[in-house]
């Protein structure tokens, strides 16, 4: 029998247990849950499982392990499952519960405190009194050091339909099954003995029952006490390999990892890639060959000196290309004429005449091109999904915030007299320790240029509209070393598009005080209708404790399978010989937009985009 609760491993659940584990939230104090279901919820108080409960055991009677009683649970699933949320988080057996309830004839409302052997305590409440519609949870994890927040209210975004705004959650789901049934897998072929699995849901229903007798004995007061101890194990996992997907991977060959690593190392979060080679020119200098090497340590693979060798020798199904920016466009071309299909990361090019030509050989040799882009995220795809439902009617116009809070070395003004200019490729290099490096190349690039494919290609997203005519407005307003290279750290862009569709951006590095958590990006959608508001960020999980390094964010994205999802388009693209979400001649759109709004900003005038 294998016993499982999928709400374990929801991403949020998953990283406060992991921020436990790891000491960081220190020792727990307290784990305070809600969970406010709606009145079709109620699906039987005497049923042992539910379909909306976790896949337990079928019979009606549990035993205690100490030769107790027999138990028969009368409790919501919802509650079972928090409970066992719980005793995991806690990892041992409260010595004593209280409980306190209200039943009306369709509804139940249950509050339990427990206390913990040590002083660790847990609140609960659940209630099944919510109009039909959404529910509502939320999960505190409270430490010695620090503490975690889950909460639904802050995975929220706004739709405007007249009248009041309605609130519509950010799901966070994801594969939280599949994971589940993943990690029950790996367990089993590690030959761990699946009776640890029923003693822990043995010990809740223990617990379960000595709420029952808590409700039924509330007016003495009294606490009721409970044993035994449960051990406790991290169980942190992965998602399954989708079902159908071919059993042999891609054959990946990451060419140039000199920027960021991360692209390469995303696509390989899917079953359907395989990294097998790092290659590149003979004559990139020696700090390139370095960070080469490295990559092809981490994944114990070979580095090989010659590009078109390693493709045809290595038998590469795919190229990943992430070298410096200007040679962005002359790996993936060559890559593409030897057939081998590319991931190329951001920007596409530095030039008009090198993405043009991107684009005919890509189409000319009939393979799938992929730029590397956030549209996975799941807040972009939940604003796609109320757009296409009609939630808010047509889109007239689209607002779009995207300000990355990162510092990119000294502040402007902070260069003495007679100090030379800072040099952009120099400074890269450097920067390329925490990832800062994304503009790496000789020619000097703004935010624009180097993150602009982001928030552009949300619009893209949402609109399916090409823009038409820009005028945009840009400066050196932060950081020293685009003031000394004169590219812009924060521009503002108005967007002209098909069909009458008006569309603003506003980009920036703006610096790591400016926000706790990476930079506030937003999208606003005007439609017909109504109207969207959406935090890109979310859904997250607040998180803070003692002696919490200065530069880690203080809230944390969670169920965020974007890499993921970009290696599964990728994988149906290749498979169905379909478009990819964002292919070449897209990408080289949003590059002649780009582009249009660099000539806009030089000039002061609107500018045709071609």
């Amino acid at each position: 029998m294998v016993v499982i609760n999928p709400d374990r491993f929801l991403p949020s659940r998953q990283l406060i247990r992991q921020q436990l584990d790891t000491g960081k939230l220190g020792d727990v104090g307290l784990i305070r849950i809600h969970r406010w279901e709606h009145n079709d919820s109620d699906v039987g108080w005497d049923q042992l499982a539910s379909n909306a409960g976790p896949p337990i055991c079928s019979q009606d009677d549990v035993s205690q392990q100490n030769g107790g009683p027999a138990l028969r649970w009368s409790h919501p699933t919802g509650l079972l499952r928090d409970l066992d949320l719980v005793l995991w988080l806690i990892g041992k057996l409260p010595d004593a519960v209280h409980a306190v309830e209200q039943s009306g004839s369709t509804s139940r409302t249950i509050q339990l405190h427990l206390g913990f052997p040590g002083g660790a305590m847990a609140l609960i409440d659940y209630t099944n009194q919510l109009p039909n519609g959404d529910g509502y949870q939320s999960l505190s994890a409270i430490g010695s050091s620090g503490a975690a927040y889950a909460d639904d209210h802050q995975n929220m975004q706004l739709v405007f339909r007249g009248g009041q705004a309605q609130a519509v959650r950010a799901e966070e789901t994801g594969r939280r099954h599949s994971a589940a049934v993943q990690e029950r897998i790996d367990s089993l072929q590690a030959g761990h003995d699946v009776a640890a699995c029923v003693a822990e849901w043995q010990n809740v229903l223990i617990v379960a029952e000595s709420v029952r007798q808590a409700i039924s004995s509330c007016s003495s007061g009294e606490p009721v006490g409970v044993s035994p101890r449960m051990n406790r194990e991290p169980n942190i996992v992965r998602g399954l390999t989708p079902s159908g997907s071919p059993s042999v991977p891609f054959r990946c060959a990451a060419l140039s990892a000199v920027k960021h690593d991360y692209v390469a190392r995303g696509v390989t979060t899917h079953p359907r890639f395989k990294l097998v080679v790092v290659a590149d020119d003979p004559q990139v200098p020696d700090w390139a060959h370095e960070r080469n090497q490295q990559l092809a340590d981490a994944f114990q693979i070979p580095y090989v000196r010659d590009v078109e060798r390693a493709l045809r020798e290595f038998n590469i199904d795919v190229a990943i290309v992430s070298p410096e920016a200007e040679r962005h466009c002359d790996l993936s071309i060559r890559a593409a004429a030897l057939g081998t299909h590319v991931i190329a990361d951001k920007p596409l090019s530095t030039t008009r005449v090198e993405a043009d030509r991107l684009v005919d050989a890509i189409e000319k040799s009939g393979v799938k091109f992929l730029m590397w882009n956030r549209n996975f995220i799941p807040a972009v795809l939940d604003a796609r999904n109320q757009i296409a439902a009609g939630a808010i009617g047509q889109p007239q116009a689209v607002h779009l915030d995207f300000y990355f809070a990162k510092d990119a070395g000294p502040p402007k003004g902070s260069r003495q007299p007679g100090y030379p200019p800072i040099d952009w490729q120099s400074f890269l290099i450097a920067a390329h320790v925490d990832g800062s490096d994304g503009g790496l190349g000789v020619e000097p690039m703004g935010e624009l240029a180097i993150e602009g494919i982001y928030p552009l290609g949300y619009l893209r997203l949402l609109t399916g509209r090409e823009v038409r005519r820009v005028f945009a407005r840009s400066a050196s307003h932060f950081h020293q070393v685009h003031a000394d290279n004169d590219v812009e750290d924060l521009a503002s862009v108005t967007l002209e598009l098909e069909g009458g569709l008006i569309a603003t951006l506003a980009i920036g590095r703006i610096g790591a005080a400016s926000h706790p958590s990476g930079g506030d990006i937003k999208l606003r959608v005007v439609g017909s209708e109504g109207a969207l508001v959406v935090n890109e960020s979310r859904p997250e999980v607040g998180l803070y404790y003692r002696q919490q390094p200065p530069k880690e964010f203080r809230q944390r994205r969670v169920a965020n399978d974007n890499d993921f999802l970009l290696a599964q388009n990728f994988a149906n693209a290749i498979d169905t010989n379909s478009d990819t979400i964002l292919d070449a001649r897209a990408s080289r759109a949003i590059f002649a937009t780009v582009a249009a709004a660099l000539e806009s900003c030089r000039t002061g005038q609107a500018v045709d985009v071609k």
